[in-house]
């Protein structure tokens, strides 16, 4: 890997060997004078590795390379010196130095030197990589063992007084019905000076930097360079940084933290520990938010199965277009199923009894019409609709109507006799069933304040009028149904009928329940 070299001395041949030698692997070699040059040319470039003379004018080398490291500790070095003694090592060693290199040079001593020196410096940035990578793993643990936003909040302003040791701090996040950021969360701050705190996007410095989403570093010493040091109220401070909280490139809200000890400035490098920190905190946030939203979608298609079949509340549930646009005429089966004679029922029976009679009526019917992968439409009062071919395909759905349609009959001639044991009105009820096919609108009616998922069409209208001329324990059907069920029921012809509201004759079929199986 390519490195930068800074070589300090004054003599032009040693700089000459490490740019000739030293340039042919790749690395940038740059050259300094005197020590005064090279700690001017260490505050604005950023080197790997410094090979210097021990002897300079002005400050000596060992002197150099310790001003050089106080800004970059992790410059490593090799000194260059004419008398190598094991006083000279010592100290150069005490002084940070990795090697050292006895004049005149030899290349390719130099050349190992240097490779020795970088191979070593290259091992301590990944065990201080390493040491910092860590306690951040511990971090995402107590991050993503939060089970709410507030707690993400509160183990934010936790970890950053733990990992960048400051006596203050303030997490806001945007309110979007107030339109301004909010206090969710702060540590060494007095409540009264948090509450009701409220800031708008522009205001202030929290403001700006939610506005603009550049963090801003407040010290002391330099703040009066700062374009914001005129909103730095606090003068009890004596360092401040306001950082952009930011998810899927998205400002969502802001993070401030105080110093006011003396001395105590804030650097770079705390800007990019909060990153990191915040960083962990946003994941965590989204997958709180990613449970709660997942569980509340749940919740939601629970209720909507409550008031209409699973299909329709998955369909409702996944579509993003506009609910009043979905929809379309398809060829499909419908069956209307009635209870005969309900009237008597409700003219005789308790409120309360006749509701008991109909949910164990339509729990059975309910369990029945899925199992043959009907879609159950609704129900009204005493009657229900149910669809067959949509949304769920079937291969066959007029016979999966007519099962449906007989297994429906039987369970309700069981229920009918378990309730004639009780009250022999029940001997007087029955049920009646209708079943059309052809083609219809199959989406949603209404408006955008109340949607129905229902079919419209003719021969929907026609399985209700079928269900309504039923005498007890019949099912009726059309001729398009008859057409697709082969010979595995026993069909007879019934007659051609004038049904309400119909223009022509249809051709009706009857069923014979007492011939099927099961």
């Amino acid at each position: 890997m390519a490195r930068k070299i800074l070589v300090i001395d004054n003599e032009n041949l040693v700089a000459d060997i490490c740019r000739i030698s030293l340039g042919k692997f790749g690395h940038e070699v740059f050259c300094a004078m005197s020590g005064e040059q090279a700690v001017l040319m260490a505050d604005n470039m950023n080197f790997d590795l410094a090979i210097v003379n021990k002897r300079l004018e002005g400050i000596s080398g060992i002197e150099a390379f310790e001003m050089i490291r106080q800004s970059n500790p992790t410059l490593a070095g090799i000194l260059v010196t004419a008398h190598a003694s094991l006083d000279t090592v010592i100290e150069a060693m005490n002084n940070g130095f990795s090697r050292v290199c006895k004049k005149p040079i030899d290349v390719r001593e130099l050349v190992q030197a240097v490779s020795e020196t970088l191979k070593i410096a290259c091992l301590r940035e990944d065990i201080t990589r390493m040491k910092t990578l860590l306690p951040l793993y511990d971090l995402s643990e107590r991050f993503f063992a939060a089970e709410s936003e507030q707690a993400v909040y509160e183990e934010l302003a936790d970890a950053v007084m733990r990992e960048v040791d400051v006596p203050c701090v303030s997490v806001m996040m945007f309110d979007i019905p107030s339109g301004t950021l909010k206090v969710v969360a702060h540590r060494g701050l007095k409540a009264e000076f948090v509450d009701n705190l409220e800031i708008k996007p522009g205001e202030q410095i929290a403001g700006r930097v939610f506005q603009s989403s550049v963090p801003i570093i407040l010290n002391r010493t330099s703040q009066y360079l700062s374009p914001y040091s005129d909103l730095l109220k606090r003068k009890e401070l004596s360092a401040a940084i306001s950082f952009p909280i930011v998810s899927r490139g998205k400002v969502l809200g802001v993070l401030n933290i105080s110093e006011t000890r003396d001395g105590n400035e804030f650097s770079e490098a705390d800007i990019e520990m909060l990153s990191i920190i915040t960083s962990q905190a946003m994941m965590a946030l989204e997958n709180v938010r990613f449970i709660r939203e997942r569980e509340e979608n749940s919740r939601i298609r629970a209720l909507l199965e409550q008031y209409v079949s699973p299909e329709v509340s998955h369909l409702l549930m996944e579509r993003n277009q506009d609910l009043l646009e979905v929809g379309s005429v398809q060829e499909l089966t419908v069956l209307f199923a009635d209870i005969r004679n309900f009237t008597l029922l409700v003219q005789h029976l308790p409120p309360e009894q006749l509701r008991i009679f109909l949910n164990s009526f339509f729990e059975l019917f309910a369990q029945i019409v899925f199992s043959c992968q009907g879609m159950l439409d609704k129900f009204m009062g005493d009657a229900a609709l149910v669809i067959f071919g949509a949304p769920i395909k079937t291969d066959n759905p007029c016979v999966a109507a007519v099962t449906a349609a007989i297994r429906i009959m039987k369970g309700f001639e069981q229920l009918r006799l378990f309730w004639s044991e009780k009250d022999q009105i029940f001997e007087k009820v029955g049920l009646g069933i209708g079943i059309s096919r052809g083609p219809m609108f199959l989406g949603n009616v209404g408006s955008s304040k109340r949607l129905d998922y229902t079919v419209i069409g003719a021969d929907v209208n026609i399985a209700q009028r079928l269900a309504s001329e039923t005498s007890s324990g019949q099912i009726l059907i059309t001729d398009r149904v008859h057409n697709h069920l082969g010979e595995q029921f026993p069909v007879r012809i019934d007659s051609n009928r004038w049904l309400r509201g119909m223009e022509s004759e249809v051709t009706v079929y009857s069923l014979s329940i007492d011939e099927t199986e099961g």
